[in-house]
């Protein structure tokens, strides 16, 4: 059971972020909940290196799946700042076209980090 938990809290963070999608009518709201979000994903990607060393291990041998995996968690670290700000540039009043295409990015990239950690820890 222990090995299925950072794959379900992956999962968790995703829906979070998918239950936060239409609360962008309120906007208040909206920041909140995907800043709350943001704060989730970073705990629990501080918590895996704590728990696991994993940016120790990155020099050894890795299966193909958790080097996809890294790949897309260290994009995702980009893009959190990204998000916040445009977010942030969104609710003084700029248009919302920039912040609409980057989340469309985040959430694919956030489904596909919680798909390559099942395939991950599959392959170990």
């Amino acid at each position: 059971m222990e090995k299925y938990v950072f794959p379900i809290l992956n999962f968790g963070i995703f829906f979070w972020f998918c239950v936060g999608v239409p609360m962008k009518r309120n906007r208040q709201l909206h920041a909140f909940w995907m800043t709350l979000g943001f704060a989730l994903d970073t705990t629990l990607l501080l918590f895996i290196e704590l728990d696991r060393s994993a940016i120790a291990q990155m020099g050894g041998i890795m299966n193909f799946w958790l080097q996809i995996h890294i790949g897309i968690a260290t994009l995702l670290i980009f893009l959190y700042p990204a998000m916040l700000f445009s977010g942030g540039k969104v609710s003084m009043g700029a248009p919302v076209t920039w912040h609409k295409r980057m989340a469309m990015s985040f959430l694919v990239l956030r489904l596909l980090l919680a798909v390559t950690a099942v395939l991950a820890m599959a392959a170990k």
